[in-house]
Protein backbone atom coordinates (compact mmCIF):
# COMPACT_ATOMS: atom_id res chain seq x y z
CA UNK A 1 0.00 0.00 0.00
CA UNK A 2 3.19 2.39 0.85
CA UNK A 3 4.03 2.13 -2.44
CA UNK A 4 0.68 2.26 -4.63
CA UNK A 5 0.11 5.29 -2.20
CA UNK A 6 3.95 7.10 -2.74
CA UNK A 7 4.08 7.20 0.79
CA UNK A 8 7.42 8.62 0.80
CA UNK A 9 6.93 11.02 -1.82
CA UNK A 10 3.60 12.55 -0.46
CA UNK A 11 5.64 12.55 3.08
CA UNK A 12 8.24 14.15 1.94
CA UNK A 13 6.01 16.81 0.22
CA UNK A 14 3.82 17.16 3.89
CA UNK A 15 7.09 18.10 5.71
CA UNK A 16 8.01 21.01 3.40
CA UNK A 17 7.56 24.57 4.59
CA UNK A 18 4.26 26.11 3.68
CA UNK A 19 3.80 30.09 2.77
CA UNK A 20 0.93 31.74 4.10
CA UNK A 21 -2.41 31.08 2.87
CA UNK A 22 -1.39 28.29 1.14
CA UNK A 23 -2.97 24.46 1.45
CA UNK A 24 -1.46 22.07 4.30
CA UNK A 25 -0.85 18.47 2.85
CA UNK A 26 -1.08 15.33 5.40
CA UNK A 27 -0.61 11.71 5.06
CA UNK A 28 -2.48 9.67 7.01
CA UNK A 29 -1.91 5.56 7.74
CA UNK A 30 -4.12 3.35 9.00
CA UNK A 31 -4.14 -0.54 8.95
CA UNK A 32 -6.82 -3.31 10.51
CA UNK A 33 -6.95 -6.82 11.21
CA UNK A 34 -10.90 -7.89 11.96
CA UNK A 35 -12.16 -11.08 13.03
CA UNK A 36 -15.33 -12.24 10.67
CA UNK A 37 -18.02 -14.49 10.16
CA UNK A 38 -18.84 -14.97 14.04
CA UNK A 39 -18.99 -18.26 15.48
CA UNK A 40 -20.72 -20.41 17.70
CA UNK A 41 -23.67 -23.23 17.03
CA UNK A 42 -26.44 -20.03 17.44
CA UNK A 43 -25.05 -18.12 14.14
CA UNK A 44 -25.57 -21.91 12.38
CA UNK A 45 -26.69 -21.18 8.56
CA UNK A 46 -28.03 -23.56 6.62
CA UNK A 47 -29.06 -23.42 2.40
CA UNK A 48 -30.86 -25.66 -0.13
CA UNK A 49 -30.49 -26.61 -3.34
CA UNK A 50 -33.15 -27.67 -5.81
CA UNK A 51 -32.85 -27.85 -9.26
CA UNK A 52 -36.20 -28.68 -10.79
CA UNK A 53 -37.00 -31.05 -13.96
CA UNK A 54 -36.67 -28.11 -16.19
CA UNK A 55 -33.28 -27.27 -15.12
CA UNK A 56 -34.02 -24.05 -13.15
CA UNK A 57 -32.05 -24.05 -9.73
CA UNK A 58 -33.35 -22.16 -6.78
CA UNK A 59 -31.14 -21.35 -3.80
CA UNK A 60 -32.27 -20.92 -0.33
CA UNK A 61 -30.34 -19.00 2.24
CA UNK A 62 -30.51 -17.83 5.87
CA UNK A 63 -28.35 -15.09 4.70
CA UNK A 64 -30.80 -12.16 4.65
CA UNK A 65 -29.04 -9.60 1.99
CA UNK A 66 -29.63 -6.09 2.09
CA UNK A 67 -27.08 -4.59 -0.18
CA UNK A 68 -23.95 -6.93 -0.42
CA UNK A 69 -24.42 -8.58 -3.41
CA UNK A 70 -25.70 -11.60 -1.78
CA UNK A 71 -27.73 -12.65 -4.19
CA UNK A 72 -25.37 -11.88 -7.22
CA UNK A 73 -22.27 -14.18 -5.90
CA UNK A 74 -24.59 -16.96 -4.32
CA UNK A 75 -26.00 -17.62 -7.97
CA UNK A 76 -22.09 -16.92 -9.14
CA UNK A 77 -21.14 -20.10 -6.88
CA UNK A 78 -23.99 -22.09 -8.08
CA UNK A 79 -23.49 -21.31 -11.34
CA UNK A 80 -19.72 -22.32 -11.77
CA UNK A 81 -20.25 -25.67 -9.47
CA UNK A 82 -23.48 -26.87 -11.66
CA UNK A 83 -22.25 -25.30 -15.24
CA UNK A 84 -25.08 -23.25 -15.98
CA UNK A 85 -25.19 -19.71 -16.04
CA UNK A 86 -26.55 -17.22 -12.87
CA UNK A 87 -29.27 -16.55 -15.03
CA UNK A 88 -30.35 -19.91 -14.74
CA UNK A 89 -30.51 -19.79 -10.95
CA UNK A 90 -33.00 -17.84 -8.41
CA UNK A 91 -31.68 -16.94 -4.83
CA UNK A 92 -34.20 -16.64 -2.24
CA UNK A 93 -33.71 -15.75 1.79
CA UNK A 94 -35.84 -15.49 5.05
CA UNK A 95 -38.26 -18.26 4.41
CA UNK A 96 -38.07 -20.28 7.20
CA UNK A 97 -40.84 -22.60 5.60
CA UNK A 98 -38.16 -23.87 3.32
CA UNK A 99 -34.86 -24.08 5.84
CA UNK A 100 -35.17 -24.09 9.87
CA UNK A 101 -33.07 -20.87 10.54
CA UNK A 102 -30.05 -18.22 9.54
CA UNK A 103 -27.66 -17.00 11.61
CA UNK A 104 -28.10 -13.65 10.12
CA UNK A 105 -25.42 -10.85 8.00
CA UNK A 106 -23.67 -9.09 11.20
CA UNK A 107 -19.84 -10.06 11.15
CA UNK A 108 -19.45 -9.59 7.64
CA UNK A 109 -20.38 -13.01 7.86
CA UNK A 110 -22.88 -14.02 4.16
CA UNK A 111 -19.90 -15.21 2.78
CA UNK A 112 -18.04 -17.05 5.19
CA UNK A 113 -21.01 -18.81 7.08
CA UNK A 114 -23.70 -18.42 4.07
CA UNK A 115 -21.71 -19.58 1.18
CA UNK A 116 -19.90 -21.89 2.97
CA UNK A 117 -23.54 -23.41 3.96
CA UNK A 118 -24.27 -23.33 0.61
CA UNK A 119 -21.19 -25.06 -0.69
CA UNK A 120 -22.17 -28.70 0.92
CA UNK A 121 -25.51 -29.08 -0.88
CA UNK A 122 -23.71 -27.63 -4.03
CA UNK A 123 -21.17 -30.53 -4.28
CA UNK A 124 -23.75 -33.29 -2.81
CA UNK A 125 -26.25 -32.54 -5.99
CA UNK A 126 -23.39 -32.00 -8.25
CA UNK A 127 -22.02 -35.47 -7.49
CA UNK A 128 -25.77 -36.91 -7.97
CA UNK A 129 -25.63 -35.42 -11.24
CA UNK A 130 -22.61 -36.47 -12.48
CA UNK A 131 -23.94 -40.12 -11.46
CA UNK A 132 -27.37 -39.85 -13.32
CA UNK A 133 -25.24 -38.15 -16.29
CA UNK A 134 -22.82 -41.10 -16.98
CA UNK A 135 -25.53 -43.59 -16.73
CA UNK A 136 -26.85 -41.48 -19.51
CA UNK A 137 -23.93 -40.63 -21.60
CA UNK A 138 -22.76 -44.44 -20.75
CA UNK A 139 -19.39 -42.84 -19.25
CA UNK A 140 -17.56 -43.14 -16.15
CA UNK A 141 -19.00 -40.50 -13.84
CA UNK A 142 -15.43 -39.04 -13.21
CA UNK A 143 -15.26 -37.75 -16.77
CA UNK A 144 -18.30 -36.39 -16.84
CA UNK A 145 -18.23 -32.19 -17.49
CA UNK A 146 -20.42 -29.54 -16.77
CA UNK A 147 -20.41 -26.34 -18.63
CA UNK A 148 -22.44 -24.02 -20.10
CA UNK A 149 -25.90 -25.73 -19.80
CA UNK A 150 -24.30 -28.74 -21.68
CA UNK A 151 -23.36 -31.63 -20.41
CA UNK A 152 -20.75 -34.23 -22.38
CA UNK A 153 -17.59 -36.96 -22.25
CA UNK A 154 -14.17 -35.24 -21.49
CA UNK A 155 -12.98 -38.12 -23.79
CA UNK A 156 -15.98 -37.36 -25.87
CA UNK A 157 -17.20 -33.80 -26.20
CA UNK A 158 -19.58 -34.25 -28.95
CA UNK A 159 -21.78 -36.98 -26.95
CA UNK A 160 -23.76 -34.00 -25.44
CA UNK A 161 -26.85 -33.46 -23.82
CA UNK A 162 -28.33 -30.51 -22.05
CA UNK A 163 -28.22 -29.70 -18.62
CA UNK A 164 -32.48 -29.63 -18.51
CA UNK A 165 -32.37 -33.61 -19.39
CA UNK A 166 -30.13 -34.71 -17.11
CA UNK A 167 -32.38 -32.66 -14.29
CA UNK A 168 -35.48 -34.24 -16.44
CA UNK A 169 -33.87 -37.82 -15.33
CA UNK A 170 -33.26 -37.24 -12.36
CA UNK A 171 -36.94 -37.07 -11.32
CA UNK A 172 -38.04 -39.87 -13.52
CA UNK A 173 -37.15 -43.37 -12.05
CA UNK A 174 -36.64 -45.09 -15.21
CA UNK A 175 -34.31 -42.80 -16.60
CA UNK A 176 -31.78 -43.23 -13.27
CA UNK A 177 -29.12 -45.69 -12.35
CA UNK A 178 -30.11 -48.94 -10.17
CA UNK A 179 -30.48 -47.35 -6.57
CA UNK A 180 -30.23 -43.98 -6.89
CA UNK A 181 -33.76 -41.81 -5.70
CA UNK A 182 -35.50 -39.74 -7.87
CA UNK A 183 -35.05 -35.48 -6.29
CA UNK A 184 -32.73 -32.93 -6.45
CA UNK A 185 -33.05 -31.37 -2.91
CA UNK A 186 -30.69 -31.24 -0.60
CA UNK A 187 -30.03 -29.36 2.79
CA UNK A 188 -26.96 -28.54 4.49
CA UNK A 189 -25.75 -26.33 7.51
CA UNK A 190 -22.31 -24.84 8.53
CA UNK A 191 -21.04 -23.51 11.61
CA UNK A 192 -17.88 -21.38 11.81
CA UNK A 193 -15.67 -23.14 13.74
CA UNK A 194 -13.20 -20.03 14.51
CA UNK A 195 -13.26 -16.70 12.83
CA UNK A 196 -11.22 -16.39 9.47
CA UNK A 197 -9.39 -12.92 10.01
CA UNK A 198 -8.83 -9.95 7.12
CA UNK A 199 -6.20 -7.44 6.97
CA UNK A 200 -6.01 -4.30 5.68
CA UNK A 201 -4.13 -0.89 5.28
CA UNK A 202 -5.13 2.71 4.17
CA UNK A 203 -3.74 5.27 2.98
CA UNK A 204 -5.17 8.35 2.75
CA UNK A 205 -4.20 12.16 1.59
CA UNK A 206 -5.24 15.56 2.64
CA UNK A 207 -5.30 19.12 1.64
CA UNK A 208 -6.53 21.51 4.27
CA UNK A 209 -7.04 25.17 3.34
CA UNK A 210 -5.65 27.75 6.15
CA UNK A 211 -8.41 30.03 5.20
CA UNK A 212 -11.93 28.19 5.74
CA UNK A 213 -10.77 24.84 7.32
CA UNK A 214 -11.98 22.84 4.16
CA UNK A 215 -10.21 19.31 3.48
CA UNK A 216 -9.51 18.32 0.57
CA UNK A 217 -8.66 14.06 -0.51
CA UNK A 218 -5.51 14.18 -2.61
CA UNK A 219 -5.42 10.35 -2.82
CA UNK A 220 -7.10 7.17 -1.39
CA UNK A 221 -5.45 3.58 -1.33
CA UNK A 222 -6.84 0.51 0.36
CA UNK A 223 -5.26 -3.01 0.39
CA UNK A 224 -7.29 -5.60 1.47
CA UNK A 225 -6.79 -9.26 2.29
CA UNK A 226 -10.15 -10.91 2.65
CA UNK A 227 -9.62 -14.66 1.16
CA UNK A 228 -10.90 -15.99 -2.01
CA UNK A 229 -12.51 -12.77 -3.88
CA UNK A 230 -15.58 -14.38 -5.33
CA UNK A 231 -16.71 -11.60 -7.52
CA UNK A 232 -14.44 -8.92 -7.39
CA UNK A 233 -17.22 -6.17 -8.47
CA UNK A 234 -19.00 -7.10 -5.61
CA UNK A 235 -15.41 -6.40 -3.49
CA UNK A 236 -14.87 -3.37 -4.16
CA UNK A 237 -17.94 -1.64 -3.66
CA UNK A 238 -18.25 -3.09 -0.23
CA UNK A 239 -14.92 -1.19 -0.26
CA UNK A 240 -16.04 2.22 -1.97
CA UNK A 241 -18.77 2.05 0.56
CA UNK A 242 -16.80 1.14 3.45
CA UNK A 243 -14.32 4.90 2.55
CA UNK A 244 -17.45 6.85 1.82
CA UNK A 245 -18.77 5.87 5.42
CA UNK A 246 -15.37 6.36 6.85
CA UNK A 247 -14.78 9.65 5.50
CA UNK A 248 -18.09 10.28 6.99
CA UNK A 249 -17.21 9.55 10.27
CA UNK A 250 -14.11 11.46 10.19
CA UNK A 251 -15.01 14.84 8.74
CA UNK A 252 -18.52 15.73 8.90
CA UNK A 253 -20.96 12.62 11.08
CA UNK A 254 -21.68 14.09 14.76
CA UNK A 255 -24.94 14.29 16.91
CA UNK A 256 -25.50 18.22 17.74
CA UNK A 257 -27.53 19.22 21.13
CA UNK A 258 -29.34 22.26 22.61
CA UNK A 259 -28.33 23.45 25.68
CA UNK A 260 -32.10 21.74 26.85
CA UNK A 261 -30.84 18.17 25.66
CA UNK A 262 -32.71 18.21 22.36
CA UNK A 263 -30.85 16.73 19.25
CA UNK A 264 -30.41 19.52 16.50
CA UNK A 265 -29.31 16.68 13.85
CA UNK A 266 -32.46 14.91 13.67
CA UNK A 267 -33.10 14.29 10.49
CA UNK A 268 -30.93 14.15 6.72
CA UNK A 269 -30.97 17.90 6.25
CA UNK A 270 -29.08 18.52 9.19
CA UNK A 271 -26.94 15.46 9.94
CA UNK A 272 -24.15 15.74 7.12
CA UNK A 273 -23.11 13.14 5.19
CA UNK A 274 -20.42 12.48 2.14
CA UNK A 275 -21.92 12.71 -1.64
CA UNK A 276 -20.34 11.72 -4.87
CA UNK A 277 -18.27 14.80 -4.84
CA UNK A 278 -16.65 14.31 -1.48
CA UNK A 279 -15.77 10.85 -2.25
CA UNK A 280 -12.47 10.50 -3.89
CA UNK A 281 -11.33 8.32 -6.98
CA UNK A 282 -9.69 5.34 -4.76
CA UNK A 283 -6.77 3.13 -5.68
CA UNK A 284 -8.10 -1.17 -4.15
CA UNK A 285 -6.18 -3.79 -4.50
CA UNK A 286 -6.70 -7.41 -2.96
CA UNK A 287 -4.44 -9.99 -1.81
CA UNK A 288 -5.69 -13.54 -1.82
CA UNK A 289 -5.00 -16.09 0.82
CA UNK A 290 -7.98 -18.66 0.78
CA UNK A 291 -8.35 -19.09 4.61
CA UNK A 292 -8.90 -23.06 5.94
CA UNK A 293 -11.21 -22.53 7.88
CA UNK A 294 -14.12 -22.80 5.64
CA UNK A 295 -14.68 -24.38 1.95
CA UNK A 296 -14.82 -21.60 0.29
CA UNK A 297 -11.20 -20.02 1.24
CA UNK A 298 -13.59 -17.04 1.91
CA UNK A 299 -13.06 -14.38 4.61
CA UNK A 300 -15.75 -11.00 5.30
CA UNK A 301 -14.91 -7.49 4.04
CA UNK A 302 -18.09 -5.62 4.38
CA UNK A 303 -17.00 -4.37 7.76
CA UNK A 304 -13.07 -4.45 7.34
CA UNK A 305 -12.42 -1.01 5.55
CA UNK A 306 -14.96 0.77 7.87
CA UNK A 307 -12.60 0.32 10.87
CA UNK A 308 -9.71 1.94 8.51
CA UNK A 309 -11.23 4.27 6.17
CA UNK A 310 -11.83 7.14 9.49
CA UNK A 311 -8.60 6.59 11.14
CA UNK A 312 -6.74 7.29 7.82
CA UNK A 313 -8.71 10.29 6.73
CA UNK A 314 -8.36 11.72 10.17
CA UNK A 315 -4.50 11.09 10.75
CA UNK A 316 -4.53 12.51 7.56
CA UNK A 317 -5.55 15.67 8.27
CA UNK A 318 -4.09 15.75 11.88
CA UNK A 319 -0.59 15.25 10.17
CA UNK A 320 -1.26 18.30 8.15
CA UNK A 321 -2.32 20.45 11.02
CA UNK A 322 0.91 19.47 12.77
CA UNK A 323 3.27 21.45 11.37
CA UNK A 324 1.09 24.38 12.67
CA UNK A 325 1.26 23.39 16.37
CA UNK A 326 -1.83 21.21 16.34
CA UNK A 327 -1.78 18.26 18.33
CA UNK A 328 -5.49 17.20 18.63
CA UNK A 329 -9.02 18.05 17.81
CA UNK A 330 -12.26 16.50 18.19
CA UNK A 331 -13.96 14.48 15.34
CA UNK A 332 -15.33 15.13 13.30
CA UNK A 333 -13.09 17.42 11.83
CA UNK A 334 -15.22 19.77 10.64
CA UNK A 335 -14.17 23.33 8.48
CA UNK A 336 -15.30 24.73 12.17
CA UNK A 337 -13.43 23.12 14.12
CA UNK A 338 -10.07 23.63 12.18
CA UNK A 339 -10.53 27.13 11.23
CA UNK A 340 -11.21 27.65 14.78
CA UNK A 341 -8.11 25.42 15.91
CA UNK A 342 -5.96 27.22 13.13
CA UNK A 343 -6.85 30.44 14.88
CA UNK A 344 -5.60 29.54 18.17
CA UNK A 345 -2.56 29.08 16.50
CA UNK A 346 -2.11 32.00 14.43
Amino acid sequence: VLELADYSGWRERSRRETGPGEPLIGVGLATVVKGTGGRGAILTDHARVIIEPSGRVTIHTGVSPHGQGTETTFAQLAADELGVTPADVRVLHGDTDALPAGGGTSASRGLVAGGSAMHYPLQDIRQKLNLIASHLLECPKEDVVLKEGRVFDRNNPAQEIPFSHVAAAAHSEELLPPGVTPGLDITASHTVPLSPYSFGAHVAVVEVSPDNGAVKILKYVAVHDAGRIINPMLAEGQVQGAVAQGIGQALMEGMAYSPEGQPLTATLMDYALPHAQGVPEMTLETVETPSPLNPLGSKGIGELPTVAAPVAVANAVMDALSGVGIRHIDTPLTPEKIWQALQGNS
